[in-house]
């Protein structure tokens, strides 16, 4: 890291750092133009992946073209699906309202035309001559009755002759009678035949003259925005369907209220609204669903009661983020998306399909949008490996891996790089800014997080959480800078906050409620190295294991797994332990023996590898009946040959066996001993490191099991396995003699 007084004099940077993989992968997906190039980026928390993602898709450039407005209109020829047409961003509005416009407008002049003087002169006109030809016709047909001797009575539903002088019947033959009356009735339904198609025509001549009049009001005012759309053919077609449907019902719009009421829905004009579906005239290219369940994301139609049933219409239909998305970026969240089956399921038909379909319940079905936009899912690596095996469909659709790294190499560059990032985030946060030693101070602390030399961590987050913190410190110091102190009183407060649990197993240490011995040498006891989480704080700490052998031909017998509290990982490392046996001590006849391996105090069960060196040595040292050193506590993982593999932890391991040596009583001779290939891995404190400059505490870096044994017994490997090798012939001479 080039050298600087404090990180004001250096450059902010506001970039991704050691994640070219990463970057690369990015950029490809972003490029290509093809649908099934959906982007899956993973990583963990506080890498930086959401930021980045977000960063990244601002330096596209957007196709404006790509980027449209989404109109629902009503459907006259089919109500139940609702139509869809596009604008260019920003049109959707003005169209909304050119339509609002004329309906206000058509309204107003439709009234005034047939609410005027001509118009009622007209048509009064043509109701006259209506009652005119009715009067003159039924004055023939009383005349004519009368001269018959019968006059015309009308009742409810028709025309009656009845005689005039109620002697009449008996005067004429009943021949004569019923003849007339019969002559009269013909004459009747006959003049009620015309009347009826004199009404029907009168009838007509008022339709065709109120079509007349209102093409004239009409026609003119919907041609304008017929020339206005000329370019958008469905627009086009839906106003040719509504001139046509508001000369047919060209009646609602004059009738007084009261009829109104009476007979037609009150919302009787609603069809002719226009639903401004989106509208993507302030567009922002990405939109992020956090919560997405079926109607969040592909929208839905909303219902009211009306009169005690379920109503909805094309008005209430309203969009999901992908809809508002469409044209741009999608980004969601797997997690939160894999919690509605039912939106994974959508999702993919609606990737297969290229249409964003709204679900209406069978009520309407609206007409589907295309689809046009690039989704990226953000998760863990976990449920990309999930997902990419439970569900064949998913590398149909999403073609790019974008992988962030939990670590980076630790390189000048890249210590520069996050100089700059602190630079940039104090000044963004109006932050004291770090000292060189302060900065220094951090890059130790990444390099912790990962327990690697020569990486440092991409948490940025966590970095973040103790600057944060420091600023507090040194603005309470009344300190111009946040120093070295203020970033190592972070870090201190930070894991004085969660661990108790820690402490309360230091402390059953202390008052040897767990049994742990640092002093001298024990046969078949050795003290292995295991870490323990709760929650965000992790810790390493001694765990006593014991052997016991005997005589008998169980084997190794792992009492863990014997009341179910080993895991399969541990089950495997114990099973090494029989192969390593069989090759090295039972070559010339049959191993038998009976051995019997205990964590000691250990009521939360046991997995992981980690121990089965140290498993290994205290077997030896029971079979050989020679002590280990108790001030020495092992980690590490062997193979079937006796060779020392590395393990994970290590530097919590290490530091948990320090501080236990501490508490009880540090002695100069007190170490570890890891796996010589987990060197790298050892980021210590400053406290353990200074320990160990000044031996007062001990790393000894082994390769194979007879170095680990030498250095925990001060006795020969040959001596050792003669001991074993002599006792295990003893075991099958026993075996031998009970057969």
């Amino acid at each position: 890291m080039r050298k600087f007084s404090n990180t004001s004099e250096i450059e902010p940077n506001d970039g991704i750092i050691g994640q070219e993989r990463a970057v690369r992968a990015m950029t490809l997906g972003l490029k290509m133009n093809n649908p099934a190039y959906n982007i899956y980026v993973s990583g963990d928390c506080g890498s930086g992946r959401i930021t980045y993602t977000i960063k990244a898709i601002e330096s596209q450039e957007i196709d404006q073209g790509r980027i449209k407005d989404w109109c629902y209109v009503y459907n006259f020829k089919n109500p139940r699906c609702p139509i869809a047409i596009d604008f260019p961003a920003g049109s959707g509005k003005e169209f909304k309202d050119d339509i609002k416009n004329l309906i206000d407008n058509l309204t107003d002049k439709i009234n005034d035309t047939f609410e005027n003087e001509e118009y009622e002169l007209t048509k009064n006109k043509l109701l006259q001559s209506y009652e005119i030809e009715k009067e003159k016709l039924l004055k023939s047909v009383k005349q004519y009755g009368k001269e018959k001797g019968f006059k015309l009575k009308s009742s409810s539903s028709s025309f009656i002759f009845v005689p005039i002088d109620d002697n009449y019947e008996e005067e004429t033959s009943a021949e004569e009678f019923y003849q007339t009356k019969t002559e009269l009735e013909e004459m009747v339904i006959q003049v009620l035949y015309k009347l009826k198609a004199l009404e029907e025509r009168i009838k007509q001549v008022v339709i065709d003259t109120e079509s007349q009049m209102g093409k004239m009001v009409v026609l003119p005012c919907v041609e304008v925005l017929k020339n206005k759309y000329s370019d958008n053919q469905k627009v086009v077609e839906y106003l040719k369907d509504l001139e046509e449907d508001i000369l047919e019902y060209i009646y609602l719009f004059y009738l007084d209220e009261e009829d109104l009421k009476e007979k037609y829905d009150k919302n009787h004009l609603s069809k002719y609204e226009v639903n401004l579906f989106v509208s993507k005239e302030n567009f922002s290219p990405i939109i992020i669903e956090s919560n997405p369940k079926p109607s969040n994301l592909f929208g839905k139609a909303e219902y009211e009661y009306q009169n005690g049933n379920l109503k909805t219409d094309f008005t209430k239909i309203i969009p999901g983020s992908i809809h508002k998305a469409n044209g741009g970026y999608l980004i969601l969240y797997a997690d939160q998306l894999l919690r509605y089956a039912n939106s994974w399921e959508i999702l993919k038909q609606t990737l297969k399909s290229g249409q964003i379909e709204i679900e209406g319940q069978g009520f309407i079905n609206p007409t589907p949008i295309p689809l046009d936009l690039k989704i990226i899912l953000i998760g863990s690596h976990y449920l990309y490996n999930l997902i990419y095996y439970y569900d064949p469909e998913f590398m149909k659709y999403f073609k790019v891996f974008v992988d962030f790294d939990d670590e980076m190499d630790k390189t000048e560059e890249n210590e520069d790089a996050i100089s700059g990032f602190i630079s940039y985030q104090c000044r963004k946060n109006n932050y004291k800014h770090l000292t060189y030693e302060a900065v220094t101070r951090v890059m130790d602390q990444s390099m912790k997080m990962v327990e690697d030399k020569n990486k440092l961590s991409t948490n940025f987050n966590k970095i973040m959480e103790i600057i944060n913190e420091a600023n507090l410190y040194a603005a309470m110091d009344n300190s111009e800078y946040i120093e070295k102190n203020h970033i190592e009183k972070a870090i201190y407060e930070k894991k004085h906050r969660i661990n108790k649990i820690e402490q309360k197993i230091d402390e059953s240490y202390n008052r040897e409620n767990t049994l742990i011995e640092i002093k001298g040498k024990q046969v078949g006891i050795i003290n292995g190295l295991s870490v323990l989480s709760t929650g965000e704080h992790s810790f390493g700490k001694p765990s006593r294991i014991t052997v016991t052998t005997a005589c008998g031909s169980r084997g190794i017998v792992n009492i863990e797994r014997e009341v179910k509290m080993s895991g399969s990982i541990h089950n495997k490392g114990v099973l090494i332990l029989e192969g390593y046996l069989a090759e090295n001590f039972a070559q010339e006849f049959p191993l038998s023996l009976n051995a019997y391996i205990c964590f000691e105090q250990n009521y939360g069960g046991v997995d992981g590898d980690s121990a089965s060196s140290a498993e290994l040595y205290a077997l030896l040292s029971s079979l050989s009946n020679i002590g280990i050193k108790q001030n020495i506590a092992v980690t590490g993982s062997i193979n079937q040959k006796g060779q020392i593999q590395v393990v994970g932890g290590i530097t919590k391991k290490v530091e948990g066996f320090y501080y236990c040596c501490k508490n009880k009583g540090l002695t100069g001779d007190q170490g570890v001993i890891i796996p010589a290939n987990n060197e790298d891995n050892l980021v210590l404190c400053e406290e353990v490191e200074e320990a160990i400059k000044t031996k007062k505490f001990h790393i000894y870096k082994v390769n194979k099991v007879e170095e680990a044994m030498e250095i925990l017994t001060d006795e020969k490997f040959d001596t050792i396995k003669k001991l074993s090798m002599d006792k295990l012939t003893k075991y099958s001479q026993c075996k031998n003699k009970e057969m």
